[in-house]
């Protein structure tokens, strides 16, 4: 939940900056990437950027904050939490809902108790998004209806695949990277799904042989988005609304590319059509 937790800041930032919110119809909303749609409750003022969205009804007690998330299943997006780290404290226990899980949790601030309410719903196509329903206890249960009939309206939609995309000896496989030395270890892998849509995950580790106990470290991250290429140039759209944008190269192997100057290994894959 490491991606849910990150997103408490802004959050309370959007309860005390809800006069920057902007008039909106009940008419669906579609994320940057276009990759999910949803219908905002009827009256509620809406922000978007890259990110994704935030909603505030017209009283100002309640607040919806939308986001799109890379887990798989809940089981991945629950592995992530830390509540106790976090100051969150789960209330009851997670429930299955149409698409996906639904739970509540509060977390003790400056100025009280906050009260969330959180639906994960997940796409076919891989990740999905997260409805997070925030409030005083006094309108706790409002928010967490509101949330929930939100979550009843979602739609995914297919990563757009591109002539390019389409027609490309890349599409459909997975692009691995893999450094070691001095200590230190690297590893990225690429899928690019013959569909549009990408998912990539990375590692990496060592030993730091300054420490008295000569621990090691690690760290892993993944992500996902859509994926094209024009002439000799890989994009990378990650669903957050970042770009990372590769040069293609050729190398002697016919089982490798250059990306960036770069080996990386072209391999099968069954992660992704």
């Amino acid at each position: 939940m490491k991606q849910y937790f990150r997103i408490f800041a802004g959050i309370l930032i959007l309860f005390s900056a809800t006069a920057v919110f902007s008039q909106t119809e009940s008419e669906r909303l579609t994320d940057a990437s276009q990759t999910y749609s949803f219908l905002p409750p009827a009256g509620w003022n809406s922000n978007a950027d890259s990110e994704g969205f935030g909603l505030v009804n017209p009283q100002k007690t309640i607040v919806l904050a939308i986001k799109a998330h890379s887990y798989a299943n809940f089981a991945a997006f629950a592995a992530d939490a830390n509540l106790d780290r976090d100051g969150v404290e789960l209330v009851g226990e997670p429930i299955e809902i149409s698409g996906g899980t639904a739970f509540r949790t509060t977390k003790q601030t400056p100025k009280g108790v906050l009260h969330i309410g959180t639906c994960v719903m997940f796409s076919e196509n891989g990740g999905g998004m997260m409805i997070v329903a925030l409030s005083n206890e006094a309108n706790a249960v409002a928010a967490l209806e509101a949330g929930w009939n939100v979550s009843k309206t979602v739609q995914f939609y297919k990563p757009k695949q591109t002539a390019a995309t389409s027609s490309s000896p890349l599409s459909g496989k997975h692009l691995m990277y893999l450094y070691t030395g001095n200590g230190y270890s690297e590893r990225k892998d690429i899928y690019l799904c013959s569909s549009g849509g990408f998912y990539q995950s990375t590692g990496m580790g060592g030993f730091t042989p300054n420490n008295a106990d000569g621990a090691s470290f690690g760290a892993m991250g993944k992500k996902h988005g859509t994926w094209s290429i024009s002439g000799t140039k890989l994009m990378l759209k990650f669903q957050n609304g970042g770009t990372t944008t590769y040069t293609i190269s050729k190398r002697s192997a016919s089982n490798e590319i250059g990306l960036n100057g770069n080996r990386y290994f072209v391999q099968e894959q069954n992660i992704c059509q």
